[in-house]
């Protein structure tokens, strides 16, 4: 089962006790009653925390307190993130609605699923939408959410901003929703959860916009590491990560890669994508390049180090004259170390190299220590 997003467990409509389209007045006379609670030294439970209900992953540690009150009225006084809220959050429209969060309200949240389904309207569909995310059921969440989006994006507007104040089509709201998501939910259970290819036109190109800019953060981040090795020298050592610069370039982009993999087979034959696959692998390579060089040259790290760098970065190279080069300081590299055999390796298995390799230098400056010290 897929963990709850923290939008649903934290969502401020959830700390102000009141529903997505709950008037000002509404949430006014809600914050009022938490207030009265405090005054007597207690904390207010609204139906809304949903503490019957047993078999949800609920979060019990909802305090209410002034502060929290204020920061939850602040962000829904805000039109956009009022609605991205909304989204989020129960809707109590209808008597079906009435009568579904009275069975909900018992802790039978299944019962409650149940009586909401007699009927699809934008009410119940909202309402399945966030008990199936609460469930962990990202599946039914997302069939039920086509079907609103589909059928009901004006009269959701229209629920959750009575002001008027927002001009949004269907497509801004579906678009709000994804993002929404893959800012909240890990992207491979969203994909785990084998989304409607409605879902994936839109889930795709943002999950993998995110993914990219992780990656090219990661790269830069590299970059300016080693500017700082190259034009301080030693002195610069002191202020870069002990592993290896290029060691955690590699770790940080592996996951990132994997899914942006995953992400790329749903659409294997879109030249966009192959685009973006090659200029990543080529940027990766150069930085990677880089790292095994300047890195062996300013920290003076074991050649197996520099090997491994080499090796991912032959492998993402889409370059046959970089490939040529680094080919070439492989050979070099292997000249200056014991290796007898360098296997071509993934990036994961790289990584798992890094570290072994980081822990024998550490092993040896402590025995080379213990000399030092008897002597």
């Amino acid at each position: 089962m897929a963990s709850v997003p923290e939008i649903i467990l934290n969502n401020p409509f959830r700390v102000l006790g009141v529903y997505a389209n709950s008037s000002y007045r509404e949430i006014v006379a809600s914050i009022s009653k938490a207030t009265k609670f405090m005054e007597v030294g207690r904390n207010v439970d609204y139906p809304l925390d949903l503490p019957k209900v047993k078999n949800l992953n609920v979060k019990s540690s909802l305090t209410h307190s002034l502060e929290d009150l204020d920061n939850a009225l602040a962000v829904i006084s805000n039109s956009e993130d009022r609605l991205k809220y909304a989204q989020f959050w129960f809707l109590r429209m209808t008597s079906l609605d009435d009568e579904a969060f009275d069975v909900l309200f018992s802790g039978k949240p299944n019962l409650a699923i149940s009586v909401w389904n007699k009927e699809d309207n934008l009410s119940s569909l909202q309402n399945r939408i966030i008990l199936y995310f609460w469930k962990g059921d990202f599946k039914s969440a997302l069939q039920n959410a086509e079907r609103l989006y589909k059928l009901f994006p004006d009269d959701f507007l229209k629920a959750v901003d009575s002001k008027g104040t927002l001009v949004k089509s269907a497509n801004d709201l579906i678009q709000c929703f994804v993002d929404t998501l893959v800012s909240y939910i890990i992207p491979n259970e969203l994909l785990d959860s084998n989304p409607s290819s409605f879902w994936l036109d839109y889930i795709v190109p943002t999950i993998s916009d995110d993914t990219i800019a992780k990656i090219n953060k990661a790269i830069q981040d590299a970059k300016d590491q080693l500017d700082i090795l190259n034009n301080e020298g030693a002195m610069g050592d002191y202020g870069l990560p002990k592993d290896g610069i290029g060691l955690i370039l590699v770790e940080s982009v592996e996951n990132e890669l994997i899914l942006l993999d995953r992400i790329f087979q749903h659409d294997k034959d879109n030249p966009r994508f192959q685009l973006i696959a090659d200029n990543l692998g080529n940027s990766l390579a150069n930085i990677l390049y880089e790292c095994a060089i300047d890195e062996y040259n300013k920290r003076n790290v074991p050649p197996d180090y520099s090997i491994a760098l080499l090796i991912n970065a032959l492998e993402l190279s889409n370059n046959t004259m970089d490939k040529e080069e680094i080919n070439s300081k492989i050979q070099l590299f292997l000249k200056k170390t014991d290796t007898k055999n360098v296997k071509k390796k993934s990036i994961s298995d790289t990584a798992i190299t890094f570290i072994g390799i980081g822990w024998f230098i550490l092993f040896f400056i402590c025995i080379v220590f213990i000399i030092q010290y008897c002597r």
